[in-house]
């Protein structure tokens, strides 16, 4: 058997917003084989694929027999094979920045203070205002869910979109790719790649709420009528910086995320959501679409 198998498993510390939650069934395939091996064996039950867990709402209190909860952190090998860095879908963003510092590799400096790991980033092309994940994207293996392989395919810029790429689908389990190695992010000084990580680190530190537990950013940067519009202003201006129900609250450093303040419930953080849906649509007639995977 390819995988560890645990049960009444709590889930608070594979959710990075750590709202207390119990899984009946968890699952760690310790290769890609297991991946294969898990969703044959529980195929009539709804499996629920958790990197590093961030980006994720924990709904409920409870999740019984029926759901199987496949958490990948054990797949997170990184390497470098073929000119190409090769990285398991379970690797850190951090982990794999830091590993292309070594190799006096730049371009991968903005991925250093980004949460998740590298199947979930792939999944919505996780990144900042400049870059994505799906800019170093050379090929990509994954486990066919319908046709029961693994796969892999070559991969191209066009794949990906404004978070999301086309294995958005629920079809789909990233396993691992390989990233790109490009001549012009050879041959760097250590010392300039290593500054601008920290740089990078220091000015989200001095922005984002790190003294609290969160899921990243709650929504997604919203358009109308062809212009793009920031979450936290839009809350701004509507008086929700700090607004709080229970332990949940709307960020007073950053309103464009929900912080965990002590022992949040997920009912009282998807009020939250609720409210500044509602107030968004109304104030400004922008829907709002969620970042987060609620689960």
């Amino acid at each position: 058997m390819n995988y560890i198998l645990k049960k009444t498993c709590s889930l608070k510390m594979y959710s990075t917003l750590r709202v207390d939650s119990v899984a009946e069934i968890v699952v760690f395939p310790i290769n890609k084989q297991g991946i294969k091996e898990i969703y044959t064996k529980y195929l009539d039950k709804t499996k629920i694929l958790i990197g590093k867990g961030s980006n994720i709402l924990l709904s409920r209190e409870y999740y019984g027999s029926e759901y199987v909860f496949v958490c990948c952190e054990w797949l997170n090998l990184v390497s470098t094979t073929k000119n190409r860095i090769y990285c398991e879908a379970g690797a850190s963003l951090s982990s794999i920045s830091w590993f292309a510092l070594e190799q006096n590799l730049c371009g991968y400096e903005f991925l250093e203070d980004i949460p998740g790991s590298l199947g979930g980033a792939i999944v919505m092309n996780a990144g900042t205002y400049n870059d994505n994940i799906g800019q170093l994207i050379d090929s990509i293996e994954y486990y066919d869910i319908e046709k029961g392989q693994i796969l892999k395919e070559e991969a191209s810029t066009n794949d990906f979109g404004r978070r999301t790429s086309k294995w958005s689908g629920s079809n789909f389990i990233i396993l691992s790719a390989e990233l790109k190695i490009n001549s012009n992010m050879r041959e760097n000084n250590y010392e300039d790649i290593l500054a601008k990580m920290l740089e990078i680190k220091k000015q989200r530190y001095l922005k984002q709420p790190r003294n609290y537990p969160n899921a990243g950013s709650v929504f997604k940067r919203p358009t109308l009528n062809g212009k793009d519009y920031y979450v936290w202003a839009l809350f701004e201006e509507l008086g929700l910086r700090g607004l709080r129900i229970g332990d949940a609250m709307i960020s007073d450093k950053h309103p464009g995320f929900i912080v965990n303040v002590g022992d949040a419930k997920a009912k009282d953080i998807l009020s939250l959501i609720n409210i500044a849906k509602e107030k968004v649509k109304e104030k400004f007639d922008i829907d709002l679409e969620l970042e987060w995977e609620v689960i």
